[in-house]
């Protein structure tokens, strides 16, 4: 007995190891990789541009009308994006749309944030840091202390382990003044001082209002924005920037995604549904990047077979629109032989490095490889346990290597 449960162990390792490898080397050896253009707009002509690379060295470099440039040419239709390369040749252009351009002006009116699906319901340390929003220093310096949010707020001194009674009850005046219903639902803040000033931790109570929590001068600020509680707020990101034109964004439920702008902590809706619905975006699958620059606002929603790019005014109105499209790799023939060779495949995912391991089953195509599994098994190897058919039942392809690899004793 003790050697069949040691035996099916073996199985049962071998199993995970080959569907954590053997279809990604399948992938690899078979799978013609697909050169997917980078879009961009230029606003010196007003029209969509991209480079794709094609191997060896070669980059083509186009607008959406067929017109190839140079490398510098298309820098120079970016100068946003490469003001470093064309100041350094002499050649970043003197105002776009009436504004002045130089490195320093062009860097203090940029800023970028992307939403990946990985990030929104990230593992999360239930430890805090609360930074000086009015230090003494010029930078923000890293607090003594720790806190955590439940059905309290409590401070807690990592050294001894013991809790800041003082300055947690303080805390916990603030936001009850301000109307806070514990426990918190979502715990928003940028906690790192590599950012030029501090906004402090927006987060949305147990009735679904949200608060922005601050530290000035040693005194907690605890205020209520106003944002609609029945906005379905599924994560907050925040992102301080001398701009200061946002705080951060959030994303709701149906897949909207607003800026909490300075105003008075309004809403500003970013476009997430394009002229043509089926490059909507959906965050479970797919990632938003919203670049802000001097003289326009682009979005893009990256997918695995498509990027969509729109492009608004300061105002947050439309300017245009465009899709570049190819083939998905669920769709490409490598992809679609493996769903029928193996019965499901697992990875190992990586949500802000914690690594999980997580199956991807292949249903009905999977069949046909467990059912000529269990054929070959029947074939060159017939007098075997009953529980070997079983294995091979439930793995296919990879509980055949593990039954034919470790045979079971005379």
């Amino acid at each position: 007995m003790l050697n069949k449960i040691s035996r099916y162990s073996i199985i049962l390792l071998i199993v995970v190891v080959s569907a954590l490898y053997l279809p990604d080397f399948f992938s690899m050896l078979f799978d013609k990789k697909v050169s997917t253009p980078r879009l961009n707009y230029s606003a010196v002509i007003d029209e969509f541009v991209y480079t794709q690379y094609h191997g060896m060295g070669k980059t083509e470099r186009k607008d959406i009308q067929g017109n190839s440039y140079s490398e510098r040419e298309y820098y120079k239709l970016l100068p946003f994006k490469y003001y470093a390369n064309l100041d350094k040749w002499g050649q970043l252009p003197d105002e776009i749309n009436g504004f002045k351009l130089n490195s320093k002006s062009i860097r203090r009116n940029s800023q970028v944030f992307r939403i990946q699906s990985k990030h929104i319901n990230p593992p999360l340390v239930p430890l805090n840091i609360m930074f000086e929003a009015e230090g003494d220093y010029a930078q923000l310096m890293v607090p003594d202390d720790v806190f955590r949010l439940g059905n309290t707020i409590e401070f807690l001194d990592p050294v001894s382990n013991s809790v800041l009674e003082e300055k947690s009850h303080k805390f916990q005046e603030a936001m009850n003044t301000a109307g806070f219903t514990f426990p918190a639902k979502i715990v928003a803040a940028n906690q790192t001082n590599r950012k030029p000033f501090d906004e402090g931790y927006f987060i949305k109570d147990a009735v679904n209002k949200v608060f922005q929590l601050k530290m000035i001068k040693d005194e907690p600020v605890c205020v209520e924005t106003g944002i609609d509680p029945n906005l379905g707020i599924r994560q907050i990101f925040i992102s301080e920037n001398m701009r200061k034109e946002f705080y951060g964004y959030l994303l709701t439920d149906n897949n909207e995604v607003y800026l909490i702008t300075y105003d008075d902590y309004k809403l500003q809706q970013i476009p997430t549904v394009p002229d043509d619905p089926k490059y909507s975006y959906v965050a479970n699958e797919m990632t938003i990047y919203v670049y802000t620059y001097p003289v326009n606002k682009h979005i893009q929603i990256a997918s695995g077979g498509f990027r969509q790019m729109i492009i608004l005014d300061n105002d947050f109105n439309k300017i245009a629109e465009h899709v570049e499209t190819w083939t998905p790799y669920e769709k490409r023939p490598a992809s679609i032989v493996k769903s029928f060779i193996f019965p499901f495949e697992l990875s190992t995912y990586d949500p802000m490095k914690w690594v999980k391991i997580q199956m991807d089953c292949f249903w009905w195509e999977g069949l046909a490889g467990v059912a000529v599994s269990l054929l070959a098994l029947l074939l060159f190897s017939r007098k075997r346990p009953w529980f070997d058919y079983v294995v091979v039942l439930f793995t296919g392809v990879f509980g055949l290597i593990g039954v034919l690899l470790i045979k079971p004793e005379d």
